[in-house]
């Protein structure tokens, strides 16, 4: 069961946004400012009001969007998300900042006690859906005692993607590896010298050799592979599940990118749909380089308009017309070239 496609209407930089996704690997692309991990966050909000039924949690996800109720009234027009899955109805819940109107009918809303000004409303698959969101920021160096204040204080300053990471992290490993993971797990541990390791809510990684490091004193490249071990060997990534990951290539070592897309493409073969956000020309490009013919691999560009954000896909990374990667690259080409003849 993946992710079809998401439409978003004055959701934070995004006026009328509507796209399909590939049931394989999603790249997404653009410039600073362009809404790539909103819309992330987005997709995975609307996965978790699947299993909550309470649309009131959106703003949970969105904390630092969501500044004196902005999040909700800007330019006081009507909020909308829609997530949709494959084979699965929606549910749809429509909410006003006065007055209050809950629909589970699909589709179908009758509103009362407001004129609909001040609306979010949310559409949300009918079925749960396993899906993990990764975050650009590294969390487990953190974790000891941040889920238990995150529960105890209302106003706790991290939005919920950043304690769920922690949460779903935490949980026990298996006694032997997934059978999805059985040709990953070896170049994770390669790549990191290691396995994880879990004591008294601390994250390690136990070396090789037997040293134990700390997440607070490890790698940050090396933490995201610990990372994605992790959530396999505590299957929270199994198959015909959906991993979002944002920026995953940002402070890993360079000689470690063919072998990190290797271990996403296989994931990919085993049924998990994913969600890759980047800056990284030679992340995008290795993922054209090391891709089979039954590999679906799309990329998508968002860039900025007068009429909000809108997306280019391509199964072409390289032919993308709105590619600010590419056009860094081949700017420094010109560069180059202009220096070389001086």
């Amino acid at each position: 069961m993946g992710i079809e496609s998401i439409e978003l209407r004055n959701f934070t930089v995004f006026k009328n946004f509507k796209v399909n996704f590939s049931k394989g690997i999603n790249i997404i692309t653009g410039e600073n400012g362009t809404g790539k991990t909103q819309l992330l966050k987005a997709i995975y909000a609307d996965t978790q009001i699947s299993k909550s039924k309470n649309i009131d949690d959106i703003s949970k996800y969105f904390k630092s969007a969501n500044v004196n109720d902005a999040f909700f009234v800007k330019q006081l027009k009507p909020l909308f998300l829609e997530v949709k899955a494959s084979n699965v109805s929606n549910k749809s819940d429509k909410h006003y900042l006065m007055g209050k109107l809950n629909s589970n009918i699909n589709g179908r809303i009758s509103t009362f006690g407001s004129d609909g000004q001040c609306s979010y409303e949310i559409s949300y698959p009918s079925k749960e859906i396993n899906c993990v969101f990764i975050p650009a920021k590294d969390m487990l160096t953190h974790s000891k005692g941040l889920v238990s204040m995150a529960d105890k204080f209302y106003e706790f300053p991290f939005d919920k993607t950043l304690i769920d990471i922690v949460k779903i992290a935490a949980q026990w490993q298996l006694k032997e590896p997934p059978k999805i993971a059985l040709k990953i797990l070896p170049i994770l541990e390669k790549m990191m010298g290691g396995k994880v390791v879990i004591e008294n809510e601390e994250f390690y990684v136990k070396k090789d050799n037997g040293d134990m490091v700390n997440f607070a004193v490890e790698a940050e490249g090396l933490k995201k592979i610990g990372l994605l071990w992790q959530l396999l060997m505590n299957e929270n990534i199994t198959e015909d599940s959906i991993l979002l990951w944002d920026e995953p290539e940002a402070n890993i070592n360079p000689k470690f990118i063919p072998d990190l897309v290797e271990v996403l493409i296989e994931l990919q073969k085993n049924g998990v749909q994913i969600f890759l956000t980047t800056h990284n020309y030679i992340f995008a490009k290795y993922f054209e380089v090391k891709r089979s013919e039954n590999d679906e691999i799309m990329y998508y560009s968002l860039y900025k308009t007068n009429y909000g954000v809108k997306c280019e896909n391509n199964s072409s990374f390289t032919d993308l017309k709105n590619n600010s990667i590419m056009d860094t690259f081949i700017q420094l080409y010109k560069d180059e070239v202009e220096r070389a003849m001086e």
